[in-house]
């Protein structure tokens, strides 16, 4: 099982908010790579497995998963070339069988952030364009009761307290009945669970069994995100 990150793995991150440069990093830069980058590998390729052994609509591949350390900074005032968390996400896998793969866009799934003080796990569509927003909130109007009853669920509610987040217009989006029943639902921009999750953890064998649970409890809901998307 994989043992988790090493500590010093969140002291690098905090040494590279304090020297976030070009030349610092290509000193420490081996650091990088043996704290960071190959765990977080060894830690996809495990889940990988574990996503086929228990069925779950995910991804976990290098190409795939693993987020750049280095900083798009092309129209940011802040110049500072590299992040100063790592990010791993698992997109869901559409029309997939145990063994079979489809090509990432912009789709649901699951993301860890690893950050010192500030780690999480989430899940759901963050930032869904105008037509996955559109064909969300169609299908939210057909039938509401189904994501309502995904919060429902024993395991949801458990592991999700906070329930269904994320940004709403303040008023129903034009073409929707103002006084349809799933009205909040379709008010929402952005679908998506989190739970922070303690240093501690990240530096445990405990990370995988979190990243499992959570993969499990967010499926529902991650499934019927995707199927309005995919029609």
């Amino acid at each position: 099982m994989f043992p988790g990150f090493d500590k010093k793995a969140l002291r690098f991150l905090q040494e590279l908010k304090r020297h976030n440069t070009k030349e610092w990093f290509a000193e420490h830069k081996h650091q990088y790579q043996n704290l960071l980058r190959e765990p977080s590998k060894q830690l996809i390729d495990e889940l990988d497995g574990l996503f086929i052994k228990h069925n779950l609509p995910y991804e976990a591949s290098i190409q795939q998963s693993l987020f750049r350390i280095n900083r798009d900074i092309r129209f940011s005032k802040d110049k500072s070339p590299y992040k100063t968390n790592i990010g791993i996400t698992f997109p869901v896998l559409s029309n997939r069988t145990i063994t079979q793969k489809v090509a990432k866009t912009e789709k649901p799934g699951m993301y860890l952030h690893i950050e010192p003080g500030a780690c999480f796990i989430a899940g759901g569509l963050y930032m869904p364009d105008g037509i996955q927003l559109s064909s969300i909130r169609n299908r939210i109007e057909s039938n509401w009761k189904i994501i309502q009853k995904i919060q429902q669920q024993r395991l949801f509610k458990q592991t999700f307290p906070n329930g269904l987040l994320g940004e709403k217009v303040k008023t129903m989006p034009r073409g929707y009945d103002p006084e349809h029943p799933g009205k909040e639902y379709i008010r929402m921009k952005q679908f998506i669970v989190m739970e922070d999750i303690p240093d501690g953890i990240i530096v445990s064998n405990q990370l995988i069994k979190e990243l499992l649970s959570k993969a499990k409890a967010m499926a529902p809901l991650i499934l019927y995100l995707n199927e309005a998307i995919d029609g």
